[in-house]
């Protein structure tokens, strides 16, 4: 019976125990009042370090975030400009003697193909060479946005045709590189794709 009587002791005086830190006046709300005491002398402290921080910290961020947009901004144009250039060559690669106006067809190609940039800003430079293997000799160069022709035997139709090469060339003078109102190009930006691709 002793020992019966021995560990309901134990269990009662660990009650006990547990009860009196609970209780208002007990040690567990002492601990407790101890640590809200101590935040509440550390906090404003540790408040005022974590503002000091931020200010010194914020203006790093910003300029940083604001130089990952700016770039990536450029890089949007970049790429853009270059899917443009690869449609139009794409397209002008299949287009022998289906189109009287190759010039227009790359232009357009390249403005459904980059909807971002401006038309006004691109400027075009279209090499049409009749001749397989290629030669320098043989280019028949268009700047122009239109090179129409009445028929496919004369103009620039008549120099779109199979076993020939197309190169088009496309530039945006129009591209953003502005950091905080500096220009980071002084003397302008602009971005230059060519292709070129075998007519079929």
């Amino acid at each position: 019976m002793k020992p019966e009587s021995n560990s309901h002791g134990r269990v009662m005086q660990l009650l006990r125990g547990l009860k009196a830190g609970a209780a208002p006046g007990g040690a567990g709300f002492q601990a407790r009042s101890i640590g809200a005491r101590l935040r509440a002398r550390l906090g404003p402290r540790q408040e005022g370090q974590a503002l000091l921080e931020l200010a010194l910290v914020l203006p790093m961020i910003m300029v940083a975030v604001t130089g990952i947009l700016i770039f990536g901004l450029y890089e949007i144009q970049v790429m853009a400009l270059t899917e443009g250039v690869d449609n139009a060559g794409r397209v002008l690669a299949v287009s022998a003697g289906q189109t009287l106006d190759p010039c227009a067809t790359a232009v357009t190609a390249v403005e459904n193909a980059a909807p971002i940039l401006n038309p006004n800003n691109l400027s075009f430079s279209i090499v049409l060479n009749p001749i397989n293997p290629y030669a320098a000799g043989n280019n028949h160069t268009y700047t122009v946005t239109s090179c129409s022709s009445t028929s496919f035997a004369t103009g620039a139709p008549s120099n779109l045709v199979s076993n020939g090469t197309v190169s088009v060339s496309a530039t945006f003078n129009a591209c953003s590189l502005n950091f905080y109102g500096n220009r980071l190009t002084p003397s302008g930006c602009s971005i230059t794709q060519s292709i070129m691709e075998a007519v079929q």
